[in-house]
């Protein structure tokens, strides 16, 4: 046989053998892009570690499908300090709560710039609510700090108690979670309630070991708490407190962390030794959960250390530790508990908040 039909035949064997292999393995179809219809994009705010100052603010375009790991650092040519605590929108204005810096870092929402690093020497702040051209951020220090959010700067100052963690405002009144953090292993009790125009403080409410977390409901009669525990034999709780009466109406076990949204919780509980932890649904109308596992496709989130959901959509995200030494990843669900996509943000991202 020549070598010219010899190579002429292998090539008809070849070509032929490609077909069929394409016939009978098709191509995967291709991964989902990191997209949300009803965003533009997102910031992560990434805690870093304690006295490490590393942390950062990731930006996450849904549109372009690209991310800026640092933002804050790419537009003001600094770092945004040590451990950052609270990330919040409120108005044009993006707020950052940086605890171990003592400072609360006022961006531009649209650019992420610096406006305005409102100092509070001293203080370890840690996290922000608003309410009718106000700031209150709680500070590890006891008190709670009222900022204009015009002049950005302090207005007043009271004493709540120990490590004040999350809080909220309801009914006219302001709700601050008293941890007592520092005081292992005597952890507060309490959420303190002000009068939020005078800020006084009215009476307290027990409500478990470790109070970390509150969040207001949208019927604005409900304040939800989370407590933490001694991290050991008294596990985390979820409460609903009614703000007309400030009494607790109801309390499930066995939670850590929450966010709410219309009539239902999405909340989980950290078992550092598992491998996973699942996050359940909540109704917060009814008696039974909704949902053991909220995840249904199999993924796995190892270390969750934030939940949040976008409220025009109604789309779940939770942020994933991992190990508290590498860089971490968002994940967003759909309502059905899907993984609709994931992107990579910093150490230990604590808080998502959407551009809208």
């Amino acid at each position: 046989m020549h070598y010219r039909q010899l190579f002429i035949k292998i090539s008809t064997l070849l070509l032929f053998a490609f077909f069929c292999a394409a016939s009978c393995n098709p191509p995967e179809p291709p991964r989902p892009l990191p997209t949300d219809a009803s965003a533009y994009g997102a910031y992560v705010l990434n805690e870093g570690l304690f006295q490490h100052n590393n942390c950062t603010l990731s930006y996450y375009d849904f549109e372009n499908q690209t991310l800026t790991p640092d933002i804050f650092l790419q537009v003001n040519q600094r770092g945004l300090g040590d451990t950052g605590n609270d990330l919040k929108r409120y108005g044009s204005k993006l707020y950052c709560v940086v605890n171990n810096s003592h400072r609360v870092e006022v961006m531009d929402f649209e650019t992420a710039k610096s406006i305005k690093a409102i100092p509070l020497s001293g203080k370890s702040p840690r996290q922000i609510a608003f309410y009718q051209g106000k700031a209150y951020v709680s500070c590890f220090d006891g008190d709670v700090v009222r900022i204009d959010t015009a002049t950005l700067e302090v207005e007043q100052t009271a004493h709540s108690g120990a490590n004040p963690e999350g809080l909220c405002v309801c009914n006219g009144k302001l709700y601050v979670a008293n941890s007592g953090g520092l005081n292992n292993p005597n952890y507060g009790t309490t959420v303190s309630v002000f009068d939020i125009n005078s800020l006084t403080m009215l009476h307290s409410i027990e409500v478990g070991v470790n109070p970390y977390k509150l969040a207001a409901g949208d019927d604005g009669r409900t304040v939800y708490v989370c407590t933490r525990g001694d991290y050991m034999e008294q596990h985390g709780t979820f409460s609903c407190i009614d703000a007309q009466t400030d009494q607790i109406t109801r309390t499930w076990p066995n939670i850590q962390n929450f966010t709410v949204f219309q009539d239902k919780a999405y909340v989980y509980e950290v078992d550092y030794a598992a491998e996973s932890n699942p996050v359940k649904v909540l109704s917060l109308t009814q008696e039974d959960s909704v949902a053991e596992n909220f995840i249904t496709d199999g993924t796995v989130i190892q270390m969750p250390y934030s939940i949040t959901v976008n409220p025009l959509n109604g789309d779940v995200y939770i942020t994933d530790a991992y190990n508290f030494t590498v860089t971490g990843d968002v994940y967003c669900f759909d309502k059905n508990g899907k993984k609709k996509f994931s992107f990579s943000a910093g150490l230990n991202p604590s808080v998502v908040v959407f551009k809208q």
